[in-house]
């Protein structure tokens, strides 16, 4: 049993992991003491990772008993971004297993997106559709950031990151923006290797971006036919990636000329 001064030494994502894995024990039989039970809870409390209604949530869970532990222990999960799903693939430990990827070279460039919860969004499709790498430009909100991390439930972990300026792209890279006033989606000829610009929510695609796709493969565009002008940034990636990667397969079956 870990003593509540190695628990504090923790780093703070390991410690509520390990606060919450301590109640999922507990409501599983382990015997641990009401004191010690009622200290994981104080230090659950106070972690910055929990807003305030998980707090509530979390006190209310801890008062029904034996029967609210494992409330907490799910609850913990959600915080981290970690909530298990029945469909997702894991271990024979429990944790996902991300090798189980089928990852191809396409890439996304994050371009000053404001919103955690898009960017989170953002990662889960792009860990979903096979997306090697994802570069965030140092306007971007902070794929680390707690509500990030909650919305990717995980991606985060699975997908490989990095910050990025689009400047330090090399010339010879493939690039294209997903913007307005391009190619259709049906009718754009994805590269097998290349980067795709997503803009920001409120603006698009930055200036200095929309250039090096210009000067690159251009611009692809996803047709809509409602009122509204736009649709989420993170729903549009999405739509995106499993436009770009259906080509690439079907090109490899032979279906599809490249």
């Amino acid at each position: 049993m870990l003593t509540i001064k190695k628990i504090k030494s923790l780093k703070p994502r390991v410690r509520v992991r390990k606060l919450g894995g301590i109640f999922h024990e507990a409501y599983s039989g382990v015997q641990y003491g009401s004191d010690y039970l009622s200290s994981c809870l104080s230090l659950l409390l106070s972690e910055d990772l929990l807003e305030e209604k998980d707090r509530k949530d979390i006190l209310l869970f801890f008062n029904n008993g034996r029967e609210g532990w494992e409330d907490i222990y799910y609850r913990t999960l959600y915080i981290l971004g970690e909530a298990p799903a029945d469909w997702d693939r894991r271990t024979e430990s429990g944790d996902t297993d991300w090798g189980k990827r089928e990852v191809w070279e396409h890439y996304l460039f994050l371009d000053h997106l404001r919103s955690p919860y898009n960017v989170g969004s953002v990662f889960r499709s792009a860990e979903s559709f096979g997306v090697k790498r994802i570069l965030v430009s140092p306007g971007n909100a902070d794929p680390m950031h707690p509500r990030s991390l909650r919305t990717s439930r995980g991606a985060v972990e699975g997908v490989d990151w990095a910050w990025c300026d689009i400047s330090s792209i090399p010339e010879d890279i493939p690039v294209f923006a997903l913007e307005t006033g391009g190619e259709d989606l049906w009718d754009f000829s994805f590269p097998k290797t290349g980067i795709c610009i997503i803009g920001s929510e409120e603006s698009g695609v930055s200036r200095e971006a929309l250039e090096r796709a210009e000067r690159s493969l251009g611009r692809v565009s996803i047709a809509q036919y409602g009122a509204k002008g736009s649709i989420n940034v993170a729903s549009a990636t999405a739509i995106l990636l499993e436009h770009w990667i259906e080509k690439e397969r079907r090109v490899g079956k032979g279906e599809l000329q490249k």
